[in-house]
């Protein structure tokens, strides 16, 4: 697991620990992170994706996630 992994699994676990303890307002705003989180990574790569934005930008959204995350 990496670092990114673990936080999202550490977000989800807080947004759990609000909904049982009554913080509804914190609960709802952390399970809409993670909810957005968790569909945009397959939505991505999607040809849905490609047909609402165009293959250029998405060619240029993912050109710059690689390197923005790569290490020199």
């Amino acid at each position: 697991m990496n670092a990114t992994t673990i936080n999202w699994i550490v977000l989800a676990t807080l947004a759990c620990w609000c909904w049982v303890d009554g913080f509804v307002t914190t609960a709802f705003v952390l399970t809409t992170l993670v909810s957005v989180e968790a569909a945009w990574k397959p939505f991505i790569r999607s040809r849905l994706a490609v047909k609402l934005f165009g293959s250029d930008t998405m060619a240029d959204i993912l050109g710059q996630q690689k390197s923005a995350t790569s290490r020199h």
